[in-house]
């Protein structure tokens, strides 16, 4: 191309405008530029009203912030110390004992905490009563503390978070750990249950197997009980449907029920969460391996002997802070429009309470 040519073309071309900058939009807004540069990160600390004029003044204007800029201003605030890089919190919607001592909810927090603080954060934890005021009070707590990031531990049932702690939720961005919730759609890291069952089935079949008996307390959700059943009946299609066995609902102190479930359905090898079943099964003069098989699908390092699957809460902990953060960094506050689920797969771990099914004797009646 001639240089006359070249010339020419570059004259033709319309002349860039001018870039809107914060400043030229915080002069329209009437306003500092602190306020539209929160604003258009959504900032809680900006009232609604108020974000929302400068949103609409940003997209009128077709202001584009500067991915430059923005990923130097993400290095600095990497690398700054944990006060300066802000609090997450842990909130407890139980203070029952039963669920903030469970194993996985003290290997969650161990790790969430553990990986706040080497992403330079710092950590508190709440517990909160299901009564309005003490989750109102709580809000203002963590408003107070400039806690801008939650992640949320259960139970839930039936995936439903009570209303009461909407405004915990509100004003921040929050991660639930250990479950889907289904109301609100808050997004959630959790182990996936329904490829725990289909990988412990394929491998108590592959050791020949064919009569699983799945048994779980009645205080487990029923959507995660369903995920079990769900996966360990989608892993049985080598097998015959007279060797599905339904799921046993463990009660206290029904050990006497769990002996006529043996008896009425036979199963060669059970899944479990549950280690005292095997003391039942032993009560019953069933040893594992050689009567029937034991399988636990949350193994533990403490769990000497047993097959199963390891869960990874440490993983799932470290996973959430990281699904935290990145909401932080965009500004994402309150339920989202689409709820992100993020799933850990566990590992099996071969143990002595399975063997060879030829090398195991029939259930006597």
């Amino acid at each position: 191309m001639e240089f006359a040519t070249i010339e020419r073309t570059l004259q033709e071309r319309p002349v860039m405008a001018e870039a809107v900058t914060i400043r030229m939009l915080a002069k329209i807004a009437g306003v500092s530029t602190a306020t539209v540069s929160l604003s258009l990160r959504n900032d809680p600390r900006i009232r609604p009203h108020v974000r929302k004029r400068i949103q609409k003044i940003a997209a009128k204007n077709k202001y584009r912030p500067n991915p430059v800029v923005a990923n130097l201003i993400a290095q600095v605030r990497g690398s700054r110390s944990a006060p300066r890089q802000g609090t997450l919190g842990m909130v407890f919607t139980s203070d029952a004992p039963s669920c903030v001592e469970k194993l996985a909810v003290k290997e969650w927090t161990a790790a969430v905490e553990a990986r706040a603080n080497q992403l330079g954060y710092g950590f508190d934890r709440f517990v909160l009563s299901k009564n309005k005021e003490n989750s109102r009070h709580l809000a203002k707590i963590i408003d107070a503390r400039g806690i801008r990031g939650l992640i949320a531990v259960g139970p839930f049932p039936g995936g439903v978070i009570p209303s009461e702690f909407g405004p915990v939720w509100q004003r921040s961005a929050t991660i639930v750990i250990g479950c889907r919730p289904v109301r609100p759609a808050l997004s959630a890291v959790s182990e996936d249950h329904f490829s725990t069952a289909v990988r412990a089935v394929h491998e108590i079949v592959r050791l020949g197997y064919r009569r699983p008996g799945l048994c779980l307390q009645s205080g487990i959700d029923g959507e995660d009980v369903s995920k079990f059943v769900g996966g360990i009946w989608a892993e049985q299609g080598p097998l015959s449907n007279a060797d599905r066995i339904p799921p046993f609902r463990l009660e206290p102190g029904a050990e006497q029920e769990f002996r006529l479930w043996i008896k009425r359905h036979r199963p060669d090898v059970i899944l479990t969460l549950h280690a005292e079943i095997r003391e039942w099964l032993e009560a019953m003069g069933l040893n594992a391996p050689a009567d029937i098989g034991l399988v636990h699908l949350d193994v533990t390092p403490a769990m000497n002997g047993w097959a199963g699957i390891r869960q990874h809460h440490q993983q799932i902990g470290y996973a959430a802070v990281d699904m935290l953060i990145g909401q932080l960094h965009r500004n994402e506050f309150g339920p989202p429009p689409f709820q992100k689920c993020q799933l850990v797969y566990g590992t099996w771990i071969p143990g002595e309470t399975v063997r060879e099914q030829a090398a195991i004797a029939s259930l006597g009646t």
